[in-house]
């Protein structure tokens, strides 16, 4: 048994900095970037990741898998679903987040022939009840034909 000044900390699956991470977050398109007109979601829970990405017509993929976050940084751990595995393995994430936005840059998986790293934004999709301010009914019962205010 634990003296009284002896504490055990129980940290949960999915608290602290990884439950900011979870939800669904939408690819912005990037006019500087060499796909403009890309377009993708990524949607996070608990410990699992799916993730469908298109830059363009001939370069889609989406994955599932679960994955964990070590500092800031995310690892793909397993993947049950790939929709392109010849292109390689995916690397890990250096991910920020600032509000509503999530920006990560996808690093480099082959050692000896690195690619430039590729950095992707993404916003929070509102999700009902996600801090949404909706004005007071009484607003609107005020335009109603038969509203006190008018009788």
């Amino acid at each position: 048994m634990a003296s009284p000044d002896e504490h055990t900390l129980m940290f949960l699956r999915g608290s602290g900095f990884l439950l900011s991470l979870v939800g669904v977050w939408d690819l912005l398109a990037d006019a500087s970037s060499p796909w403009p007109s890309q377009k993708g979601f990524l949607i996070f829970k608990e410990t699992k990741i799916i993730a469908v990405i298109e830059r363009n017509a001939e370069m889609r993929r989406g994955v599932e898998g679960t994955y964990a976050v070590e500092g800031n940084r995310i690892m793909i751990t397993e993947l049950f679903v790939d929709t392109a595995p010849e292109r390689g393995a995916l690397g890990d994430g250096e991910f920020a987040i600032d509000g509503d936005m999530l920006t990560i840059t996808w690093l480099s998986t082959h050692p000896t022939r690195p690619t430039p790293h590729q950095v992707d934004t993404f916003r929070r999709r509102a999700q009902p009840g996600d801090g949404a301010v909706l004005p007071p009914v009484a607003i609107y019962e005020s335009d109603a034909p038969n509203a006190k205010a008018r009788r």
